[in-house]
């Protein structure tokens, strides 16, 4: 086969870190081929010169036979390269429709937007992908997922010869992450080369051709996935082998209950939910894109606080008006978007770290602040989750999204919470640093933290907890045991009606599912 793009050489710096160091390798036309490595690895950053976001130091690009000078992600567009970043790069307060055709409106005479041609193209766009949703919807009324999906479409639009997916499934569930799959292979059978960045190592063996390792910044290896296998993946990744994570069986029996939650609703979203949670436990919260989980998750916090429906904490009845009350009351939450929701980008990984406990004036004397504690406990946080900075006052916005969401899980666990709400806890993060986040949760769990955590990854979901709630249209559809769990259980409880029958299979890969048809 030919070849479509060559990475020769390229090296790319950012102040207090060397990002990329001589990155040379080929990707050949009309394959899907994965980029893998640990957070920090330099994947994003390599994308990012590919698709014209950045400029490299050194080195060069050739697509197509033609050097590659690009001024921007708009010429990268103009000569057939589309990127779809991991951050979403949308406009919540405008339409579906809008967001799809941002910078690429129709227009009636090379002026006024052709409304009526941008509605018709943005439903004919959507409904390639299968995705049920208005185009006159505004975007910020959808979930994070939906919104993934959207940012997809919107990439399709420039007809790419190369699209670029930094982490697309981070925020589908498996069901939705079938339909991007078919929407990918689609697109390889027309001709498209696809550059896929993943850290789920099943999804890149189900539907990738080739896997482009780096470590550090540096290239590591490129070869046919036919050719490897998981474990000398995980080994190029990390330069060593990585135990794996196995399933450790509940040893919580006795404990008091820490949360219970009844009839919580707020009539839209979510409706009469009701559960426990005991110290020492973690239950994890399965169900489709949709379902009403984070909403719920939302809801327990006071963000915005449920109507309906009463939360009781160690036996004792509480209000929760606002995300403040929650605190005061020892519940933490580590929400599924830690840029807009989880951090603040323009502040350190120090300040960021210290934020919560500030809030409840853990670091405080008569208001002010306490440098030499708040100093000892950043810095221990930063050793013991191990978090990649050149410094604890570096802009936590230029770390990468697993650093980034170690200093979210920091920052709630220095409020010393007594329950502790996850969602999406390994979103965009590595083989190695979802390892240590799954281990933390373990340890915090052995000291009796209370955790629920929400996962849209079903094998995440099932090494994680000690049993599982699943959700379907807004409600409870089940609780399945530790000795009970399989992801048919918990796909039969999450997309079917009627879920008392046979398990329904899981969804298939995109291969398996063509098999069948």
């Amino acid at each position: 086969m030919s070849v479509l793009l060559a990475v020769e050489d390229i090296s790319k710096g950012f102040p207090g870190v060397q990002a990329l160091r001589d990155v040379t390798f080929q990707v050949e036309v009309g394959t899907i081929h994965a980029i893998m490595g640990e957070n920090g690895a330099g994947k994003s950053t390599l994308m990012q010169v590919i698709a014209g976001a950045l400029r490299p130091d050194t080195g060069r690009l050739i697509f197509d036979g033609n050097q590659l000078q690009l001024s921007g992600t708009r010429d990268a567009a103009s000569k057939g390269i589309s990127i779809v970043f991991q951050e979403l790069m949308l406009a919540p307060n405008m339409t579906v429709s809008e967001n799809i055709f941002l910078g690429a409106e129709p227009r009636i005479a090379g002026v006024m937007v052709d409304r009526t041609a941008q509605r018709a193209r943005a439903q004919a766009a959507l409904a390639r992908m299968g995705i049920d949703i208005d185009p006159d919807i505004r975007l910020g009324e959808l979930t994070i997922a939906q919104q993934q999906l959207i940012e997809i479409c919107k990439s399709l639009v420039h007809e790419p010869r190369l699209l670029i997916l930094d982490e697309p499934t981070s925020s589908l569930s498996e069901a939705d992450s079938l339909v991007l799959f078919r929407v990918v292979h689609d697109l390889k059978a027309s001709g498209v080369t696809i550059l896929y960045i993943s850290h789920r190592m099943r999804e890149v063996f189900d539907n990738c051709d080739y896997v482009t390792v780096l470590r550090d910044g540096r290239h590591v290896k490129t070869t046919r996935l036919s050719e490897t296998d998981p474990e000398e993946v995980v080994r190029l990744m990390v330069g060593r082998d990585l135990a794996g994570v196995q399933r450790i069986r509940p040893s919580h029996d006795g404990k008091p209950v820490m949360l219970s939650v009844r009839g919580l609703s707020d009539g839209k979203r979510y409706n009469d939910i009701s559960f426990d949670l005991r110290a020492g436990e973690i239950v994890g919260v399965a169900g489709l894109i949709g379902a009403g989980r984070s909403e719920m998750a939302l809801g327990i916090f006071g963000a915005p606080a449920a109507p309906r429906g009463e939360i009781v904490l160690e036996g004792k009845p509480v209000r929760i008006r606002k995300p403040g009350d929650a605190m005061r009351l020892g519940i933490g939450l580590v929400p599924e978007d830690r840029k807009q929701q989880g951090l603040v980008l323009g502040m350190s990984v120090g300040s960021n770290l210290s934020l919560a406990a500030m809030g409840l004036g853990r670091l405080s004397n008569a208001n002010f602040v306490k440098p030499i504690a708040e100093g000892r406990m950043i810095d221990g946080y930063v050793d013991r989750f191990r978090i990649k900075t050149p410094s604890v006052d570096q802009l936590v916005g230029l770390l990468s999204g697993g650093n980034q969401q170690k200093v979210v899980l920091a920052k709630w666990l220095a409020a010393k919470p007594r329950v502790l709400i996850v969602d999406e806890p390994t979103r965009g993060v590595d083989v190695t640093t979802k390892a240590e986040i799954y281990a933390l949760m373990r340890e915090l769990a052995r000291d009796g933290l209370a955790i629920l955590v929400i996962s849209s990854d079903l094998p995440e979901v099932l090494t994680i907890s000690d049993r599982i709630l699943v959700m379907r249209s807004g409600r409870l559809a089940g609780e399945i045991a530790f000795d009970d769990a399989s992801e048919e259980r918990i796909m039969a409880l999450a997309a079917l009606e009627h879920a008392d029958g046979p398990p329904h299979p899981a969804p298939a890969t995109y291969g398996e599912a063509e098999a069948r048809s």
